[in-house]
């Protein structure tokens, strides 16, 4: 694996999501993020250009690790929901780093599990773990999944892109128009929050709008109760495909301004909905848990390059 990193080196941390990039410098060793900040695409005038800027204000930045909302293949991803490519060869040659590492963002969100504390967790049911494989997801402008085996080998997947079947809940709900709904995370995203309240209202509103009218909107409170019905069904579904016996854990913006108005015991039963023995036994074993760290994966990638300077860690890249 070569000589370890030094630890006085900074690395910068930047997280590319579909609606915000995310940035912070670090101490190579360190848990701290230094400086984390959220930003959307457009305040940014190029990647290159926001990297120039780090460099030029900290000479000491050596290495650079990315999380990005998009598929990996190789040292390269191409985002899902934008025009933009992230590659290590071009990082490297450009700006003179000590090394470069591209992730998956819920890769990096996966890393970060580790490091979650107690505070950090709200458990939907606690459950009884029986393995050692988590499963990490969130909506968000997209969804995106991982598989965390043992701590150490991130398994990002591009969970959202693909037609699992789970449109039949839409059907009690909104019997017409669910021909909208052509993949995953057109349900299980922000805008499939958003595409559920129009079809309902035939009003178009954000995602925020709609949560913060929860409430006082009995149809924002229906659009938002069916979404996290259709959450709860999904997740069934992937439990039984990945068996997740440490865990099912939900992250990120969205599921964290959500989490007040899910009733657990309600979103456990939908989870258990329709299984037969011995599964229902087995998925209520699961833990069930909403992640309440922000910038998790920023500290999920700082948390990668110190794994990685360690030299007994033997995890997968």
């Amino acid at each position: 694996m070569g000589a370890p990193i030094k630890t006085c080196s900074k690395v910068l941390l930047i997280d590319i999501g579909g609606t915000n990039i995310r940035t912070a410098i670090a101490n190579i060793g360190s848990n701290d993020l230094i400086n984390p900040l959220k930003r959307n695409h457009n305040q940014i005038i190029s990647i290159d250009a926001l990297i120039k800027d780090f460099i030029k204000e900290n000479l000491d930045i050596k290495h650079i690790v990315f999380s990005v909302a998009g598929p990996k293949i190789n040292h390269s991803i191409s985002m899902t929901n934008a025009e933009l490519q992230i590659d290590r060869k071009y990082i490297l040659e450009n700006f003179k780093l000590d090394s470069c590492h591209i992730l998956n963002d819920w890769e990096s969100i996966g890393h970060s599990l580790s490091i979650v504390k107690n505070h950090e967790t709200k458990f939907i049911n606690q459950g009884k773990p029986f393995n050692d494989v988590a499963l990490v997801l969130g909506p968000g402008t997209g969804l995106g999944a991982a598989l965390v085996i043992k701590d150490e080998i991130i398994l990002p997947t591009e969970l959202g892109n693909s037609s699992i079947n789970i449109s039949k809940i839409l059907q009690e709900f909104i019997p017409s128009n669910n021909n909208d709904f052509k993949n995953v995370e057109s349900i299980i995203s922000g805008k499939g929050l958003s595409k559920i309240f129009f079809l309902i209202s035939g009003l178009k509103k954000n995602p925020e709008e709609i949560l913060a009218t929860y409430e006082s909107d009995k149809l924002a409170k229906k659009s938002i109760d069916i979404f996290l019905i259709s959450i709860s069904q999904l997740l069934s579904e992937l439990a039984l495909i990945y068996m997740p016996g440490k865990g099912i854990y939900l992250s990120g913006a969205l599921i964290r301004n959500l989490i007040r108005f899910i009733d657990f015991d309600s979103f456990t039963k939908n989870f258990l909905e329709n299984k037969k023995s011995p599964h229902k036994e087995i998925l209520n074993q699961m833990p069930l848990a909403v992640i309440n760290k922000q910038m998790a994966s920023l500290h999920g990638s700082l948390h990668f390059i110190n794994k990685l300077n360690q030299k007994n860690w033997k995890g997968l890249f």
